[in-house]
């Protein structure tokens, strides 16, 4: 067994887990070390050693030989099932625990795509949803990465919850979370631009903030008149931009990230 040892930025440990996953490893461990997290990903041969340690150079990477580990086990143990807000239960597709009363299940596979969970963002964006989304409603997901955000719409009582995103691989791992979910995707590659105006009761993005503020316009012209737009995936440092545009919105926190919620007039 081969391991790829990174040091990366808490913020970065989801994307680069979805990269080491697109890469082929065969599990992830994850450390805590202060400020940065270590990820510890197993590859089964060295073939790929060189073209690895270019791809995560930003990441300082190590190339170890060591032995062998359950992934299986180890990947299991590594996403346990979580309770969100007051509704959502997120739980990965061998979860056998029992859906705790009051709460609706979501599944997801963690390592599919972006959107898992765990990121302080993910669950700033299921709080919003479960206070914003009310039965029939229509839910537009922009950059819906894994899908979560639009299948727990559903879960919560949307009529329709759209995903839109750029990366076709995100939209075939939201395709098949909703099958695991038993739920009829509704899915489209592309951004905010594709679709008509007015057309969301809650547009909801967990994107960075620099790509949230170009696609502001077109955010705002799908969502209907009185409608809500909830915007995260910014830390503490960009909110003041965001709460310049809409003043009279609510702000949550998680760490250092921040979740808008606008009611539009």
């Amino acid at each position: 067994m081969y391991f790829l040892r990174l040091t990366c930025p808490v913020a970065d440990v989801e994307q680069v887990s979805v990269e080491l996953w697109d890469a082929g490893t065969e599990g992830i461990q994850e450390m805590d070390q202060g400020d940065a997290s270590v990820l510890l990903a197993g590859f089964a041969t060295n073939d790929d050693r060189a073209m690895l340690l270019q791809h995560f150079a930003r990441y300082a990477p190590e190339w170890e030989h060591g032995e062998a580990t359950d992934w299986i086990a180890h990947t299991k143990e590594s996403w346990p099932p979580r309770s969100v807000g007051e509704q959502l239960f997120l739980a990965p597709p061998w979860c056998a625990d029992a859906t705790p009363g009051g709460r609706h299940r979501v599944i997801h596979n963690p390592g599919m795509a972006c959107g898992t969970g765990e990121h302080p963002c993910t669950q700033l964006a299921l709080e919003a949803l479960e206070k914003s989304v009310t039965r029939g409603h229509a839910v537009v997901d922009v950059g819906t990465g894994s899908g979560i955000l639009a299948i727990a719409a559903l879960r919560l009582g949307a009529g329709i919850a759209v995903g839109v995103d750029t990366d076709e691989a995100a939209l075939a791992a939201a395709r098949e979370n909703f099958i695991l979910n038993d739920l009829r995707p509704t899915l489209a590659a592309g951004s905010a631009d594709i679709l008509r105006p007015e057309v969301a009761d809650v547009t909801i993005a967990n994107i960075s903030g620099v790509v949230l503020l170009r696609l502001a316009e077109d955010l705002l012209r799908i969502t209907k008149p009185r409608g809500t737009l909830i915007l995260t995936g910014f830390p503490e440092s960009e909110a003041a931009v965001f709460q310049k545009l809409f003043p009279t919105a609510e702000l949550s926190a998680l760490n250092e990230w921040r979740c808008l919620t606008a009611t539009l007039p």
